[in-house]
């Protein structure tokens, strides 16, 4: 019986241990998405700047969705001049036990005071920059 209980403990480290591998590659997908995101919607007309450079990735929470907040350096399309810049995205993340299957869907985008997604429920932007974003984010957490 001592043997059993030794094992299953055992097991439950190992598969909580490997959880935490997965947390770290997760939010590294989160930040891939996350830049991907801003990407897509800096390219539009509307936006002067593209991001040039990513300085730093912060991970954490809000309103119990996953914040992913990446600093960047972005640069003017037109005159290249560059400034120090953050953008916010809340993602939802669903994973099963011991986080062997994980997904995770962009809920909002803060581009300065611009939004996409979705905020207090209700939906910002039009139906092309949220398939444009759905797109770019899952293409870039594979």
């Amino acid at each position: 019986m001592a043997n059993k209980f030794f094992v299953g403990c055992v097991c439950a480290l190992a598969l909580s241990l490997s959880a935490c591998g997965k947390d770290k590659e997760n939010e590294q997908r989160l930040a891939r998405g996350c830049e991907a995101a801003v990407k897509v919607m800096l390219a539009k007309d509307k936006y002067d700047r593209q991001i040039d450079q990513v300085k730093s990735k912060k991970f954490g929470m809000s309103d119990g969705f996953k914040l992913v907040t990446i600093a960047a350096v972005t640069k003017n399309k037109e005159y290249g001049y560059e400034q120090d810049e953050s953008f916010d995205c809340k993602f939802e993340e669903s994973s099963s036990m011991a986080g062997f299957v994980w997904s995770a869907s962009l809920v909002q985008l803060k581009i300065g005071e611009d939004v996409y997604g979705s905020e207090g429920g209700e939906i910002f932007g039009d139906m092309n920059d949220q398939m444009n974003l759905m797109d770019a984010v899952q293409a870039a957490m594979k």
